[in-house]
């Protein structure tokens, strides 16, 4: 029977840690080059800068940057003529000068409402309707029945006009909910 070689050949050449510092001294002399050819440039830099005559520097209210689009903005501006007639008509066929800072809003005899959401469950309606109220707004919950049972919807409201109906809009976004507006005729 032949017999295997089990021994390894051992290898003539240079041992690891041999290469391993070569290699680091030689990384290390590549990075001392490259310090002292940035040193020498930033000396120079230096240097001419202390040259440099003080005329030739820049002022110090010529490096701040212009702006120009004020002149552009007075350039094309648009004028708009004066209206015709000074008087704004109210509802109720009073006069008023136009100087008059009270914009007088037209009475409406509808009033919005907004659904915050509606549940089956009357805990559940309750429990949104008590987190509503502690976020200033006025809630109630409402009981409505249909052929699929019954409903019970929070409402917040009633506001007279858009812009505190947009507002409490807002608070329910701010609360992840989408309300539904729901126009309703003024009572009393």
């Amino acid at each position: 029977m032949a017999r295997r070689n089990t021994r390894r050949q051992q290898s003539t050449g240079k041992p690891a840690w041999v290469w391993f510092v070569l290699g680091n001294f030689v990384g290390g002399f590549a990075v001392f080059v490259f310090l002292l050819n940035d040193l020498k440039t930033a000396q120079t830099q230096a240097v001419k800068r202390i040259e440099k005559p003080v005329a030739q520097q820049p002022a110090a209210g010529e490096s701040k940057p212009r702006f120009d689009f004020y002149k552009l903005l007075e350039e094309n501006e648009v004028k708009v003529p004066e209206p015709k007639n000074q008087q704004v008509r109210v509802r109720e066929g009073e006069q008023k000068s136009r100087e008059t800072p009270e914009r007088a809003e037209p009475k409406s005899d509808l009033v919005y409402i907004l659904q915050a959401a509606s549940f089956r469950d009357k805990d559940e309606a309750e429990r949104l309707r008590a987190q509503l109220m502690l976020a200033n707004l006025d809630a109630k919950v409402e009981s409505a029945t249909d052929s699929r049972g019954t409903w019970h919807r929070v409402l917040v409201g009633p506001y007279t006009n858009r812009s505190k109906m947009a507002a409490a809009r807002g608070v329910l976004a701010e609360h992840r909910l989408m309300p539904l507006v729901l126009k309703r005729p003024a009572q009393g």
